[in-house]
């Protein structure tokens, strides 16, 4: 069983994605998300650590698919798939976020508390994968971002970042 603070981690990360995917659907399908996101818990309600960005705050970093970032190379049972892995996306909608987030110090740092990612297009290697991650949600210590990989003008991939400071204990 979940505690209550691991409920609202997965809740808002939850609300933030069917927030952010409402935005790229048809008029009936918006009505089953509408409903979905009502569902959940209302959305974290902290005021925000001075440390994270605004909401809105964006970042988007070219990454270059390479050999190692295939899923074949992340052990993929087929070897013949050498296009760009869901691992390494999720990994790159991570690294991606940070750049809005201070250098993790002594005295501050964040983790990555959950990512999800929908892998909807290749891209092969070579191609150049456009990432932009967007702070959607800030509450306390914690921050949640949208995330979106784009191949020229295909979608690659659609994802939900969430992120949470660790303070020095006794803080």
């Amino acid at each position: 069983m979940l505690t209550r603070s691991q409920s609202a981690i997965v809740a808002e990360t939850l609300r933030v994605s069917l927030a952010a995917v409402a935005a790229d659907v048809d008029e009936e399908q918006l009505a089953s998300l509408s409903r979905a996101v009502a569902a959940l818990d209302p959305p974290m309600a902290a005021d925000p650590h001075p440390a994270w960005p605004p909401v809105g705050a964006s970042v988007v970093r070219d990454l270059t698919v390479t050999a190692e970032d295939t899923a074949a190379a992340m052990g993929h049972p087929d070897p013949t798939v050498q296009v760009l892995g869901s691992p390494r996306l999720a990994l790159w909608f991570e690294i991606v976020a940070c750049d809005l987030l201070p250098e993790p110090s002594a005295d501050l740092t964040h983790v990555g508390a959950g990512v999800l990612v929908h892998h909807l297009d290749r891209a092969d290697v070579g191609e150049v994968v456009s990432v932009e991650c967007t702070c959607a949600s800030v509450a306390g210590r914690h921050a949640v971002f949208t995330c979106r990989a784009t191949v020229g003008d295909r979608v690659a991939a659609l994802g939900t970042h969430h992120r949470v400071l660790l303070l020095p204990r006794g803080r």
